[in-house]
């Protein structure tokens, strides 16, 4: 009848709201399924899933996928940490998927390690819908640029992707995200997604993908600086009569390598850099800068200080460099990055240059006629070389003078000290195999290491180690998992060398079961966490103080947790057992391998404030 409203039926509402209910679940699980192709397609084939309901569409589209490598780990903040060591050495994306709530904040200690290492990640968080957000339903926080300002970019994911249109707007900014992973300036970002219930199916549904998901490639680009710019850099070059190279966190790069070796020969430059630099022995012979800069005798300070200083790479560990920089007051102060970041770590900056490290420095060789292949000069380099007049300067033959005393310094000392932390990595160090990836631990570990420098190998044609370290925000919190994660991208055998309380704060890198065999962890356990009785500063407090607020001592094995995780287990406690251990421990084996030396806390400090006065003494 016209004008009357048809009987409400309870029925046909219920099934109306059912075929709703379908069609968005039908578009989201699609398009879940498109989102993991839109990965596939741009090469990612590592995720990292911690396990959650409001994620299971997700997780259930990297599942299903053939060439996409899942792994399960339960911790958040341990699955990050895998993924930035996964990514560390691939150089490429891994994905992370996670649920919504803290979940997604376990993440940022290892989003943010990420961030100043220039590590790509691609950050999944499932969110609750935003009508649920601050009105006390579970798991529901305010997760959108979570993660910011630690982070490439941040993304969000439409609610109800049934439209056309929402699908095109997703697809497009997923490809976005993911192309700024690998961008000028790599590192992670963040995709949040929404999501609405129903988030399963009936058994067995699967929905219909009607078409290939859009793809948006990024041309990659290479840098170079401008014939005005280089005109003007070439001249501050020719001015500086001690120049000063010094790179910091850095990943293997034979290229760069070879063009640091020919600067080498150049009296006038000095190239010189942290452990984790990876500059030895192809870079630079100099690799006890750390140790060198502890001198107290000004004049040799004055002599090493430069007139144009050249950085690039990431944070510096040695703080005996930072200081000696700061105070060196250089004319002409370059930082080398691509991303045309303003780096003023020594207060000196004077250019930023926004170009490859290796593509600046081969175009430097145009100056230094001596050790210059014309086939290799830009075209703008060639308009600026000019011979060089015979030099006087014996710069470099000063840091080689010094580099071959603190090598004797730290052989003899080391050699003749009684058993601690420090010789116990100083014989690691020895005895690691070639071609091993090697992490090292924040506090002491990276400092006793890079006082030791890379030692060189008997065997000359073998490879070097990489060494990595979490030095972009020098956290103890991830090492055991970022070693994880290093050894599952290869076969090399991977090592880790860390404190007691780093090691135990990250015991859940070893809860999954993903612990591949060529993974080695050397645990430096001195019942206590010495480094505050170490560093200056806090020890220049009351002991008591120190000893109740600053220094942590805790009675806990590694023996345990090795049972617990099913490692192979050695313990080792003076440096007579220490050689045969070692070879022991870098045996092949079917399982991972933690190797536990116990020293005495007070034995160690004695041993590294004797330490220092034979640096100062140089």
């Amino acid at each position: 009848m016209d004008g009357e409203t048809a009987p409400f039926n309870p029925e046909q509402a219920h099934m109306s709201d059912e075929h709703e209910n379908l069609s968005e679940l039908d578009s989201r699980l699609a398009f879940m399924q498109r989102l993991v192709d839109i990965c596939v397609a741009k090469g990612i084939c590592n995720v990292i899933i911690s396990p959650g309901s409001r994620s299971a569409p997700l997780t259930a589209a990297f599942a299903r996928h053939p060439e996409i490598c899942a792994r399960v780990i339960i911790d958040e903040r341990s699955a990050a940490y895998v993924a930035l060591g996964l990514a560390q050495q691939t150089r490429f994306p891994v994905c992370l998927v996670c649920t919504s709530g803290t979940a997604a904040l376990n993440y940022a200690p290892a989003v943010t390690e990420a961030f100043y290492q220039k590590i790509p990640l691609l950050i999944f968080t499932a969110d609750r819908p935003p009508e649920w957000i601050d009105q006390q339903d579970n798991q529901a926080i305010h997760q959108r640029s979570l993660y910011e300002p630690h982070c490439r970019g941040s993304f969000e994911l439409p609610v109800d992707l049934r439209s056309a249109d929402a699908g095109w707007h997703a697809e497009r900014v997923l490809a976005e995200a993911i192309n700024r992973t690998t961008g000028n300036v790599p590192g992670p970002v963040h995709v949040n997604i929404p999501l609405r219930e129903p988030l399963y199916g009936p058994v067995g549904h699967r929905p219909l993908i009607a078409n290939s998901p859009k793809l948006i490639d990024r041309a990659s680009v290479k840098l170079s600086l401008q014939s005005a710019d280089w005109q003007r850099l070439a001249g501050q070059w020719r001015d500086a009569k001690r120049k000063l190279i010094v790179v910091g966190m850095y990943p293997p790069d034979a290229r760069l390598h070879r063009v640091l070796r020919q600067h080498g020969s150049d009296p006038e430059v000095a190239v010189i850099g942290d452990i984790t630099a990876n500059l030895y022995p192809d870079g630079t012979q100099l690799i006890h800068s750390d140790a060198i800069l502890g001198t107290d005798n000004r004049a040799i300070l004055d002599a090493l200080a430069p007139d144009l200083l050249v950085t690039f790479g990431g944070p510096l560990v040695s703080k005996y460099l930072k200081t000696f920089l700061r105070k060196a007051h250089p004319k002409y102060h370059w930082h080398v990055d691509p991303g045309g970041e303003a780096v003023d770590t020594f207060q000196a900056l004077t250019d930023i240059l926004p170009v490859e490290p290796a593509d600046l420095l081969r175009q430097l060789l145009s100056l230094c006629p001596e050790t210059f292949a014309p086939e290799r000069a830009t075209s703008d380099a060639k308009n600026v070389v000019t011979a060089l007049p015979n030099t006087l300067s014996t710069y470099r033959a000063d840091w080689l003078a010094m580099e071959a005393k603190a090598r004797q310094m730290l052989r003899d000392f080391l050699e003749t000290v009684p058993f601690g932390e420090f010789q116990a990595i100083y014989r690691i160090l020895q005895a690691v195999p070639q071609n091993s990836v090697l992490q090292i631990g924040n506090s002491m570990a990276i400092r006793y290491s890079n006082f030791i420098g890379y030692l060189p190998h008997t065997d000359h044609s073998a490879a070097p180690l990489s060494i990595f370290s979490n030095r972009g925000t020098s956290g103890i919190d991830g090492t055991v998992s970022t070693t994880v994660g290093a050894a599952l991208a290869s076969e090399r055998c991977t090592m880790l060398i860390t404190g007691d309380l780093a090691f135990f704060y990250d015991r859940n890198g070893l809860w999954h079961g993903h612990l591949p065999k060529n993974l080695r962890i050397v645990v430096l356990n001195n019942h206590g966490g010495g480094i505050f009785k170490l560093i200056d500063g806090p020890n220049r407090l009351e002991t008591e103080i120190v000893e109740q607020y600053f220094f942590t001592p805790q009675p806990l094995s590694a023996r345990r947790t090795a049972a617990d995780h099913g490692c192979d287990y050695l313990y080792c406690t003076s440096g007579e057992e220490l050689p045969q251990v070692l070879i022991e421990f870098f045996q092949r084996r079917d399982r991972a391998t933690i190797l536990e030396i116990r020293t005495d806390a007070e034995v160690n400090t004695r041993i590294f404030q004797e330490f220092k006065g034979h640096l100062a003494a140089l």
